[in-house]
């Protein structure tokens, strides 16, 4: 069993306080994504215990993905790492997803703005999930660049001062 990892950065035209504090919510971190709906977010004023229920619609709506998301640390002005319960309906047929991917945001000055960069874990996957993860990564990539494209545009439009 291997582990796959992929990561993806973005930097912000902003303090990296103000970016966290953006991407405490989880309809944020999620905008960016085409297919997915964020829904029934429970914010906790720690931030450990935050949960979203997230659902995705795939190949004309044939996979039904639902995902409930928790964070499960939360570093201010640092990172947050969420893990997932997920389960997938396609065909009829409903399965659980064993060990869905874990989300770690990273929060770090970069040049009077921030970086931020996305790690996607999958743990203990077999070769042949190794090698579909392999190709399935390119796919996501876009997904997940749109992912951190939203965040971005979203911080510096809101930085912004009105014309």
């Amino acid at each position: 069993m291997t582990d796959f990892t992929r990561s993806f950065d973005i930097t912000i035209d902003a303090p990296v306080h103000e970016v966290f504090e953006y991407c405490r919510d989880p309809h944020h971190l999620f905008e960016g994504w085409p297919g997915l709906e964020v829904t029934d977010v429970v914010m906790t004023p720690e931030g450990v215990g935050t949960k979203a229920h997230i659902v995705g619609r795939f190949a004309k709506g044939m996979i039904l993905e639902q995902i409930e998301r928790e964070y499960t640390e939360f570093v201010p002005d640092a990172r947050i790492i969420s893990r997932a319960h997920a389960r997938v309906r396609f065909a009829g047929r409903t399965k659980e997803v064993a060990k869905p991917p874990i989300f770690t945001w990273l929060f770090e000055a970069e040049d009077g703005g921030t970086k931020l960069t996305l790690v996607v874990l999958e743990e203990d996957l077999a070769w042949w999930q190794s090698m579909l993860e392999s190709v399935s990564a390119l796919v996501m990539s876009k997904n997940l660049h749109s992912m951190l494209a939203a965040i971005k545009t979203g911080m510096e439009n809101q930085a912004s001062p009105a014309a």
